[in-house]
């Protein structure tokens, strides 16, 4: 207690500040949001006229004065959302520990077991580590873990028992959120309730598409955007580009309840799809150019958000929007292995838009449709459904060719050459790409021309012409590198590997298939990963290594299924011989063994371990890091092409993160780069590594 006594007639503040102004002390105000304007004016006041005194307040947004600095309070750390933690990793995490302790106070005899770690976990992620959630969370532990998680889509309704002696506005999680909302301007509320529409995120240029109108300028989006990060309602998160902004799940639910109230939430989502999928749309232009990886990247960070689209598409039956939106992000699912996903979509708006008759005569529409069948197909053949495949694409090349649209026409064509290559059906599926390839020519299609001319590579190889294999990838790789198809030069690699692997050049399948798959995991090409995976996993079996090619055709059959991709009849054709010869060189305990160790790797660890030199033994799964899978006690050997290079720059003088630019690498494919380099030279430092390049340069 500070035993200030007030006196008649004098402002309490000039009191305090008499009396305080000789003293060293810390003054704490708590909860200042809601007399923000108050306690800013009077910490001024007190600051400048009491040098020894500081101020500690918690408060929802900055008093925004002079020497002020802010400490956000983050919220609690949580389980990694990519696997269940064992019992005692869990008990690591402060949300966790947070829910375990408050489940204790109303259940003494709650506890974590590996039955309900995987709820739990949940639970935490959902709340995102608000600490009133989730203590609100564990208050209804009458209900087993499972059945809290189950109800978390209405975090609002189910977190509403607080203690009897806490403030009203922590006795639910809505009256804590009540209790910010009503201290928010109105533009502010309507902002507020606007931003609810985005899924996982949005950026600035989004949030001024979405948000601005009715009552709200453009202009006006970025302060009242930033007025709700200062008031702890919106968080701010620093991404690669450009700042990105978010809610926290409960929060979002509450703003979103506001924006049904308001009558507003049609016209938002109707501002929200607009924009998205004028974003599909110039991600689609750039596909094949130099940007491509960046554009890529982009449409994966809001995938959430195109998926929010496209359900208001469907639930109003706006057939064109739906059919528009998947018939632009089909090239996008395709790229990233979306294979399973993409396809309901496309099923669901090809059917709505076949519902609404007064679609036939649009030009537009019948275009998208058109492409939406053509990318129907090539999903389909990607999950192994190749009479569907058949029939979306030969609806798509009957439609593009009353259209007269050259470029569809060409890519049904594309599709109907590799399903029939697919089912070894060489002579077809060169016919059909041919015809694909001289209207891609025609066009000046350099990305297509570059897909096709490598299909009709692969489909050569079918027929273990190694020779003509090579000329075709000879011909389509330099094609790839100049249409900048990220996807074509990995698939062109996969094709001169597997003319390699034909004549038994192993050291050239390990030098493709290096390239090959640092591209295609750095690029998200998932399909292209398993493609490239099933190279070296063959090459080791003709080099007399059956334990780990059989390893390698575990870890490919584990992303094969992770991304709904098949084991085509072409690959069972070209590869059958390749596993039915390891199995037959292992007994049954080991291929088993072997299969499920390959199985337990990281799609990371697979690939290091693809191009790893790699003695029989297996590597140490699935802890240990990707640049520690390959053995320490192999002797010195001879470089490959790849580390020949970053053995050059590391002469040079570059740090890991200087080559990685350089040769467009990961910087952790670079460190495992440098270890091999020191490895295989028996050296133990750059510093040597630039002595042996000197050396070489000299000889």
């Amino acid at each position: 207690m500070l035993k200030v006594r007030e006196w008649p007639n004098r402002p309490l503040a000039d009191t305090l500040l008499e009396a305080l102004c000789n003293k060293e002390m810390l003054l704490v105000l708590d909860n200042c949001e809601h007399v923000i304007e108050a306690c800013a004016w009077f910490v001024e006041r007190l600051l400048s006229s009491c040098p020894r005194v500081r101020v500690l307040a918690t408060s929802r947004e900055p008093l925004d004065v002079a020497g002020e600095m802010n400490r956000v309070v983050p919220a609690l750390s949580l389980p990694d959302p990519q696997r269940t933690p064992a019992v005692e990793e869990l008990e690591g995490y402060e949300s966790a520990r947070l829910f375990v302790e408050r489940a204790r106070h109303r259940n003494p005899a709650f506890v974590l077991t590996p039955q309900n770690t995987q709820a739990v976990a949940e639970i935490c992620r959902r709340l995102e580590g608000i600490p009133l959630a989730i203590e609100l969370a564990a208050a209804r532990v009458g209900l087993s873990a499972e059945q809290i998680a189950e109800r978390l889509d209405d975090s609002l309704k189910l977190l509403t028992t607080g203690g009897r002696t806490t403030t009203p506005r922590q006795q639910t999680l809505r009256g804590a959120l009540d209790w910010s909302y009503e201290l928010l301007n109105e533009s502010e509320r309507k902002l507020f309730w606007r931003l609810s529409m985005f899924a996982d995120g949005w950026t600035l240029e989004s949030a001024e598409a979405v948000g601005a109108g009715e009552g709200i300028e453009k202009e006006e989006v970025l302060d009242l955007l930033l007025r709700l990060i200062d008031k702890s309602l919106v968080v701010e998160t620093r991404a690669e580009r450009a700042p990105r902004y978010r809610m926290l799940e409960p929060v979002r639910q509450y703003a979103a309840q506001h924006l049904e109230e308001s009558g507003e939430a049609d016209e938002t989502r109707s501002r929200h799809a607009a924009f998205f999928l004028a974003l599909a749309e110039e991600a689609e232009k750039n596909t094949g150019g130099e940007q491509h990886a960046l554009w890529l990247g982009l449409l994966e960070q809001e995938h959430d958000n195109f998926r929010a689209a496209l359900s208001w598409a469907v639930e109003q039956g706006n057939a064109e929007l739906g059919l528009q939106l998947s018939a632009t992000l089909g090239g996008f699912w395709f790229i990233r292995g979306h294979f399973s996903e993409g396809h309901r979509w496309m099923k669901q708006t090809l059917e709505n838009s076949c519902q609404t008759t007064e679609l036939g005569h649009d030009a537009t529409t019948e275009l998208a449709r058109a492409k939406a069948l053509i990318y129907s197909g090539w999903l389909a053949w990607e999950r192994g459904d190749y009479e569907q495949s058949k029939k979306f694409s030969e609806e798509g090349l009957r439609l593009s060719r009353e259209l007269g649209d050259k470029a569809n026409t060409a890519a049904a064509l594309y599709s109907l050459g590799v399903v029939a290559m697919i089912e070894t059906e060489f002579e077809r599926a060169e016919a059909l790409l041919d015809e694909a390839m001289s209207l891609q020519r025609a066009l000046g299609d350099k990305v297509g021309l570059a897909r096709s001319i490598t299909m009709l590579g692969l489909n050569t190889a079918g027929k273990q012409d190694h020779i003509r294999a090579q000329a075709l990838h000879e011909e389509g790789l330099p094609l790839a590198r100049e249409a900048g198809d990220g996807l074509a030069i990995a698939f062109s690699l996969g094709l001169g590997a597997i003319a390699a692997l034909i004549r038994e050049d192993h050291r050239q399948v390990r030098e493709l298939c290096e390239e090959g798959l640092e591209l295609s995991w750095q690029m998200g090409y998932k399909h292209a990963v398993v493609l490239l995976l099933q190279i070296p996993a063959a090459s080791a079996q003709a080099q007399g290594k059956p334990v780990r090619s059989v390893r390698l055709w575990g870890a490919t059959e584990a992303l094969r299924e992770g991304i709904g991709d098949t084991f085509s009849p072409a690959e069972r054709h070209l590869y059958g011989h390749y596993i039915a010869t390891a199995h037959a060189q292992l007994d049954e305990e080991t291929w088993e063994a072997a299969l499920a160790e390959g199985g337990a790797m990281t799609p990371e660890q697979a690939i290091e371990y693809a191009l790893a030199e790699e003695e029989e033994k297996p590597p140490a799964l699935p802890a240990a890091p990707i640049s520690e899978l390959a053995p320490t006690d192999k002797p010195a050997g001879e470089l490959t092409r790849r580390e020949e290079e970053v053995a050059v720059l590391v002469g040079w003088g570059l740090t890991n993160r200087q080559i990685s630019q350089e040769l467009s690498l990961s910087e952790r494919t670079v460190h495992a780069h440098v270890r091999k380099i020191l490895r295989k030279l028996g050296l133990s430092s750059r510093t040597q590594v630039a002595t042996w390049v000197a050396e070489q340069q000299e000889v």
